[in-house]
């Protein structure tokens, strides 16, 4: 049978010479497939790349290039190189709008975040009552943020507020204040309403600390670790990423902060309460000063970046 030859899948073979090993067939078909597969990935993402390059990458070079430029929003822009950035560092309203809106990602951080998780762990102990409880804590974000704006200037309004109000039927009118138009309490008082309203981050943290295995608590438990200390050692470790997650959110959202200082205060007073999103606004649409209002706008997503950066830099220096 040494000189006869040998057949494999109907493809005559020379003796001498082994057929392919059926791995490397495999490893051959699996290069195929896998090219194919890169093929189809692509074009799914084909659609979205699209659509981020027409409305975010275009509208973000235009913004950079408008940025050097005066323009009234009639004419031909001018190009002024890096005036626009100049002026803005010797703008004492910018200054202010870029402290109060640092002030905003500081209380979103450090008072708002940490109410979402206090409130995140309670509910997720399912007390009596719970499903209530996350339903009303979740309901003012799906109501119109101007809609509670509103709200809230009728709550710190100086003789038809609901606070002042309060405050004197209880017998302590020293404490009643102008809160809206004293320029030491505008910013605190335009920025209660986004503290309270801590739905979101409650509802990201559930999702998180529901995945966690029972296992691990039911084990802490039987060595004696209390809630608080199961919760500071298992619960905050293994939803971290959460947490950065939500800090992120937060620093967005200070970013473009805008309803309720514009709603309640104007900015006002004295720019107290005065962010960039508003200072924005009103370089634009106000002052007509579009160039001015675009620089604003690439400084503000500079900080967006440098924070984001830093929030991811704080993550993996604590997976380590």
């Amino acid at each position: 049978m040494g000189a006869v030859d040998t057949v494999v899948a109907g493809v005559e073979t020379d003796p001498g010479r082994q057929p392919a090993p059926p791995a490397t067939r495999r490893t051959r078909k699996a290069r195929g497939g896998s090219g194919e597969s890169q093929r189809n990935v692509w074009l799914y993402l084909l659609p979205a790349l699209l659509l981020v390059t027409v409305f975010l990458a275009i509208p973000l070079l235009v913004v950079v290039g408008m940025s050097t430029t005066k323009w009234a929003g009639v004419g031909t822009p001018q190009f002024v190189g890096l005036d626009n950035f100049v002026q803005l560092a010797h703008d004492e309203a910018f200054r202010k709008a870029l402290v109060n809106t640092l002030i905003w990602v500081l209380v979103g951080t450090f008072i708002h975040t940490p109410l979402c998780l206090l409130v995140a762990f309670v509910i997720a102990r399912r007390p009596r009552g719970w499903k209530i409880f996350r339903t009303v804590f979740f309901l003012p974000n799906v109501i119109s943020a101007t809609a509670l704006a509103l709200m809230w200037y009728f709550v710190f309004h100086v003789s038809l507020g609901i606070l002042n109000a309060g405050l004197r039927a209880i017998g302590l009118d020293s404490w009643a204040q102008p809160w809206l138009f004293d320029p030491s309490t505008a910013l605190s008082a335009t920025m209660a309403p986004w503290v309270v309203y801590i739905g979101f981050g409650m509802v990201l943290f559930l999702t998180q600390i529901t995945t966690i295995p029972k296992d691990i608590y039911e084990a802490a438990t039987l060595d004696g670790a209390s809630s608080f200390r199961q919760d500071l050692s298992i619960t905050i470790p293994l939803i971290k990423r959460a947490i950065a997650l939500q800090v992120l959110f937060v620093v967005g959202y200070a970013l473009r902060s805008f309803e309720y200082p514009f709603i309640m205060t104007s900015g006002g007073p004295a720019d107290s309460s005065l962010t960039l999103s508003l200072y924005i606004y009103r370089q634009m649409l106000t002052a007509n000063q579009y160039g001015l209002s675009m620089a604003a706008g690439v400084v503000t997503l500079l900080v967006g970046a440098v924070l984001s950066a830093g929030i991811f830099w704080v993550l993996r220096r604590t997976e380590r």
